[in-house]
């Protein structure tokens, strides 16, 4: 059996095991994923993580995002592999959350430990985004409410140098690294004063069509008035935009205050129940 590093220009000889949204994702600077292939270079599995934290000095973590092989000996094969890997990355914990059952079992097999529980996800219908945009009309917003798109580069730019200087990254932890366009610009939201941006809930749009809210942050006296504001502007152009009754909009209650305001606007809301776990490296 041989390994690969997989990238994102060669994903696709890898689709049986890994889905298009984490293959989008290969060329992001925290993303690996590992290949195995048989004797005659035929694709026979795959492992994609998320290295965590890994810009600082200790607490590097890793999430494993998928794992998915034609037998248990491959799969096996791969998590050896990934543990070599992973120590030369420094990495101290090893975690993972999914809905796969069989991924779950063989990390468990594998040293993981193993629980049910809700997810932080929590994946809203389009029917719980319009519930939330007809409770604020658009044209009750303040002015300073706009899209991502309103936002010139420079303004985009000198908000995420203030937010990693804050530590304030949402699930990004490559923030520094991606450009404005990278995310959906009509449907996410950013609040300018004074010509500067103060706050930004910033969505990406996955090949699978699901909406991701991926840094959801604001500064000021007013912040918690501007999270708010920001959420009723995206809901808006979320409803306009994505008017598909099978859209989905994924937010994960990744702290506090994001877990705060899902319950305020989503109190019906509740994450899938999921396996996850960890492993000390």
């Amino acid at each position: 059996m041989n390994y690969e590093e997989i990238t994102i220009d060669d994903a696709e000889n890898y689709s049986e095991y890994i889905d298009p949204d984490m293959a989008e994702s290969l060329d992001r600077a925290f993303f690996r994923s590992i290949g195995a292939t048989d004797d005659n270079d035929v694709p026979v599995g795959a492992i994609v993580y998320e290295l965590k934290n890994s810009e600082s000095e200790f607490d590097t973590k890793s999430r494993i995002r998928s794992l998915k092989a034609d037998s248990e000996d491959v799969k096996n094969n791969l998590l050896e592999q990934y543990k070599s890997e992973i120590e030369e990355e420094d990495v101290e914990e090893s975690f993972y959350e999914s809905e796969d059952e069989v991924m779950s079992k063989k990390l468990e097999e594998n040293g993981f430990s193993l629980e049910v529980s809700e997810s932080l996800d929590v994946v809203l219908s389009l029917e719980d985004v319009k519930q939330l945009s007809e409770s604020v009309k658009l044209k009750k917003l303040p002015s300073f409410i706009t899209g991502l798109s309103e936002a010139t580069i420079l303004q985009y730019r000198q908000f995420t140098k203030k937010c990693l200087f804050n530590g304030k990254r949402g699930l990004l932890d490559d923030l520094a690294y991606l450009p404005k366009n990278w995310f959906d610009q009509d449907v996410s939201a950013c609040a300018i004063e004074d010509d500067n941006i103060t706050g930004v809930l910033l969505i990406k749009k996955a090949p699978s069509g699901k909406l991701f809210a991926l840094l959801y942050t604001a500064f000021g006296p007013d912040f918690q008035k501007t999270l708010a504001l920001m959420m009723a502007y995206s809901a808006q152009k979320i409803v306009e935009l994505y008017p598909e009754a099978d859209t989905k909009v994924v937010i994960r209650r990744h702290n506090e205050m994001v877990k705060k305001l899902t319950d305020k606007f989503f109190a019906s809301c509740k994450g899938n129940m999921v396996y996850m776990g960890n492993r000390k490296e």
